[in-house]
């Protein structure tokens, strides 16, 4: 892979974390994309009712060109055009449960 085809796959996973931060804002979830130097961008979802309780999430193509959300810690959320239904993952991995 050369160096513009790794730009243009970073490009492509931040368009798509930009897609699911906007629905998990919708959720009351604050978010914060990053694009550290040298590595894919992530998006870091924090729960406001528990700050501590956060997940990175990352966007990446598969082998057969198709785009899949993922947790940190390599689960798979969910197809990257299904944004609703990530999102709903992604909240239940953040849920707190109020006392």
């Amino acid at each position: 892979m050369t160096t513009t085809d790794l730009k243009g796959t970073a490009h492509e996973a931040r368009e798509h974390l930009e897609r699911l931060a906007a629905q998990l804002e919708a959720h009351a979830f604050q978010v914060r994309l990053s694009a550290p130097s040298g590595l894919y961008p992530r998006l870091r979802v924090i729960n406001p009712l528990a700050p501590s309780v956060t997940e990175d999430v990352l966007a990446a193509d598969s082998a057969d060109g198709e785009w899949y959300f993922w947790l940190s810690w390599a689960g798979r959320i969910g197809h990257a055009s299904d944004i609703v239904t990530a999102a709903e993952r992604i909240a239940s991995v953040l849920h707190v449960i109020r006392r």
